[in-house]
């Protein structure tokens, strides 16, 4: 709703800023300078808005719980049972192939693009969706990449 209301303000701010320019002398410079300033402002909004309200959809039917997974670094594997903002932020991390430390009660562990996961974690759309809602991931931090 608020996004089609930012569109239609927008466009109007466009239609104002076409008649002035069609008409030199019409307006002061100000005048144009502030309409121009304010479309992309109202642009930028009316498409976050928009981004929170796909988001809101998308995450409807999602119901977060623990995810019990298996995390297979190498030879090693690891039983965790991850909290879902956690598992939002490993399945991030993996998919983007960022090299990660997940902190855990014991020794933290590696996350690389070849680690593997066996279990379920939340799907893309969730995860992008809860990081346009503010997920945080105090137990999910980057490391610095070798070379």
């Amino acid at each position: 709703m608020l996004a089609a209301l930012y569109l239609l303000l927008a466009l109007a701010f466009a239609g104002a800023l076409a008649v002035l320019l069609l008409r030199p002398g019409a307006a002061r410079a100000g005048v144009v300078w502030g309409l121009a300033a304010g479309l992309p402002l109202l642009a930028a909004l009316a498409g976050a808005f928009a981004g929170q309200t796909r988001a809101a959809r998308t995450l409807q039917g999602y119901v977060p719980a623990p995810v019990p997974v298996v995390l297979v670094n190498g030879g090693g594997r690891t039983r965790l049972t991850l909290a879902p903002a956690d598992a939002a932020c490993v399945e991030r991390a993996l998919r983007l192939g960022v090299p990660s430390e997940l902190r855990t009660s014991g020794p933290p562990l590696l996350l690389t693009p070849e680690t593997r996961i066996e279990g379920t974690l939340p799907p893309r759309e969730v995860v992008e969706a809860l990081t346009l809602r503010g997920l945080e991931c105090p137990h999910v931090r980057a490391v610095a990449g070798e070379g």
